[in-house]
């Protein structure tokens, strides 16, 4: 199972005075598609639900993918912890201990959960699952989710995925352009 980060890692979302404006990260639809087959997919975000919904279907709208229903969970906010950060602010994390709820263990060992996220810190305590990808806003020429693809398809068929070394994943893939 595929744990995705939304806000920066799939899409860069913007409240404005008409309502809430999403864009895309270059090659989502494509993205989805083809990691759909080898892992099922969950959605983990920080962000609210509405928020979280509103970019779903902006995804379905552009991309014919219908990541919501395709889910095998979608976490927002409420399934997210506060922490103090090092600055002495409070700010959300994903507790990779959640990985262990028994519906979830019955069909996904936690070696077999990878994270992927923009943000190292969100998977503080659970590091072995993450794949960290750069912060996206919005830049058109961005090709990482065109990598990250092969990446993950290169991975697949390990017997536990949080052993695989993934930081420097990108420099490791060679780009296809």
């Amino acid at each position: 199972m595929l744990v995705l980060d939304l806000d920066e890692t799939l899409w860069h979302g913007q409240a404005t005075g008409a309502g809430i404006g999403f864009a895309l990260r270059p090659c989502l639809g494509k993205f989805l598609y083809g990691v759909a087959g080898p892992y099922d997919l969950a959605v983990w975000t920080s962000a609210s639900e509405d928020w979280m919904r509103a970019g779903l279907a902006a995804v379905r709208a552009a991309t014919g993918f219908d990541l919501a229903g395709r889910a095998v969970f979608l976490w927002d906010r409420s399934r997210c912890s506060l922490r103090r950060l090092e600055d002495g602010d409070f700010g959300w994390h994903k507790p990779a201990r959640k990985f262990r709820a028994g519906w979830i263990r019955s069909k996904y060992p936690r070696t077999r959960i990878p994270a992927l996220d923009d943000l190292a810190s969100n998977y503080a305590a659970g590091y072995g699952h993450l794949i960290r990808i750069e912060a996206w806003t919005g830049a058109p020429e961005d090709r990482e989710l065109r990598r990250l693809a092969r990446y993950l398809a290169s991975i697949v068929h390990e017997a536990d995925l949080r052993a695989v070394e993934k930081r420097g994943w990108a420099s490791r893939t060679p780009s296809e352009d």
